[in-house]
């Protein structure tokens, strides 16, 4: 992967934590989980599909997303990024507790903005 991973989420590889405290753009607009996309055929293999518990290899259970990090427009696109096989959406729990579907549609800005803990900007309509 040669692009730059953001360290402004809800969760940081290597970190020691994030206190809702730290969570300064408010609990409703910060994604907190989302679906990780894994391309059919590729369950369970390599960086795109590993346990979230083998800790060794972050990236194989981490996604981030944003203008540089789009959802996966479909199931069999070879990404290291959010997606689902729902059609057309992709399900989030946001820091507040809810679940809420984004559209694949999602202006990249606004996926940036929600991705983003702490950038003080206000999300659009």
């Amino acid at each position: 992967m040669d692009k730059k991973i953001p360290l402004d989420g809800a969760f940081e590889i290597g970190s020691r934590g994030i206190r809702f405290e730290d969570i300064t753009d408010g609990l409703s607009n910060t994604l907190m989980v989302g679906e990780k996309h894994v391309p059919l055929g590729y369950f369970g293999q390599g960086w795109l599909d590993n346990s979230t518990y083998n800790g060794d290899y972050p990236q194989c259970f981490s996604r981030a997303a944003g203008p540089k990090f789009p959802l996966a427009q479909s199931p069999s696109e070879m990404s290291w990024s959010f997606g689902s096989y729902h059609t057309g959406v992709v399900q989030f729990a946001f820091a507040d507790g809810s679940v809420r579907p984004l559209p694949l549609s999602i202006d990249l800005k606004i996926l940036g903005l929600l991705a983003s803990r702490n950038d003080g900007q206000p999300i659009p309509e």
